[in-house]
């Protein structure tokens, strides 16, 4: 998002917020699968998919709270 951020400007778009959001829930859904598909030792989880979208909703607002300091 940092990245995003200072490419954009230091301006902060909404639709690049919820694209990373999508492509990162959408990347731990394709984890999740292929866990449950290519191992032995590990299951997939629907837990491990709210886990990893609660801790992209954190990242978001934290990522908001503290944008204005990487103006510098």
């Amino acid at each position: 998002m940092l990245y995003l951020y200072k490419k954009n400007d230091f301006r902060f778009n909404n639709k690049w917020m919820l694209t990373v959001l999508l492509s990162v829930l959408l990347y731990g859904i394709i984890i999740e699968i292929l866990q449950g598909l290519l191992t032995i030792s590990r299951s997939a989880d629907i837990f491990d998919v709210a886990a990893n979208l609660i801790g992209s909703l954190i990242g978001i607002y934290f990522f908001k709270s503290v944008k204005n300091k990487f103006k510098t």
